[in-house]
């Protein structure tokens, strides 16, 4: 008998030769899920100014014109322009002492009358040494101009120009921006060459400013020291002191680090 029929029925069907086209098979896909691009874009500055950062520089820079316009021109303003800014400058050595114990004072959590009685404490302290220039040139306004510089210094805390809660920390950069653009302009224009512009041997002679010194001997270094402070501060301000570091702050560096 045949049985070669049946035996080919229970034959389990073969496997498909390696040769067969897979072309029309449905591609196998991983199910794994899309990982997210750590590629970002640099995000591009904004230029914009705010209108507090602005009204607070203005003081500044117009201080910076002035001193630059008496350089050029030191009678065209007032015949003792220079004497008034020169003794403008020293009365700018206490602001920066005193700004910052006034500052802390005024954010401070104290009440109102407090407040009041700690502004007025430290401002006769500081007027006492006002008072020295006073009568060292023969003036009574170096008093009012005192309080004036005082009002531009802490005109940013005054407007709103600090964020909510970082008051403090805005106080202590307008310090550390006008101690070191302090420091640095006054050794600047002290010991490198700074040009007389319209301060000619002349003019010096007429000024009859009192003492003696550097300042009382080349005012023209005084103007260009005065230009350079207050148009640098001016300029920082607008931006809100943002190129000094929160780490090179006092009490500011361990938290930042952390």
């Amino acid at each position: 008998m045949n049985f070669g029929g049946a035996r080919r029925l229970f034959e389990p069907p073969a496997e498909p030769s390696p040769s067969v086209s897979t072309a029309n098979a449905p591609a196998v896909t991983s199910a794994r899920p899309p990982v997210a691009s750590t590629d970002r874009s640099p995000v591009e500055p904004t230029w914009t100014i705010p209108l507090p950062a602005f009204s607070a520089a203005v003081p500044d820079l117009a201080l910076g014109v002035l001193f630059l316009a008496t350089w050029i021109a030191p009678t065209a303003l007032r015949a003792q322009m220079v004497g008034y800014l020169m003794l403008l400058m020293l009365l700018e050595f206490i602001i920066m002492h005193s700004s910052a114990f006034m500052g802390n004072v005024l954010i401070s959590n104290a009440t109102r009358a407090g407040k009041t009685v700690g502004m007025l404490g430290l401002g006769a302290f500081y007027t006492l040494f006002v008072g020295a220039f006073s009568l060292a040139f023969h003036q009574l306004w170096p008093l009012w101009n005192f309080w004036g510089l005082m009002a531009n210094r802490l005109l940013g805390v005054l407007i709103g120009q600090a964020p909510a809660g970082e008051e403090k920390l805005f106080i202590q950069r307008t310090w550390a921006c006008s101690a070191v653009c302090y420091l640095v302009f006054a050794f600047a224009t002290t010991f490198l060459p700074m040009p007389r512009f319209g301060i000619t041997p002349e003019v010096v002679a007429h000024l009859d400013l009192p003492g003696s010194g550097l300042w009382i001997d080349q005012p023209w270094r005084v103007m260009a020291f005065g230009f350079l402070y207050f148009t640098t501060v001016g300029v920082s301000e607008l931006f809100g002191h943002a190129w000094i570091k929160v780490s090179a702050l006092p009490g500011q560096g361990r938290s930042a680090s952390d």
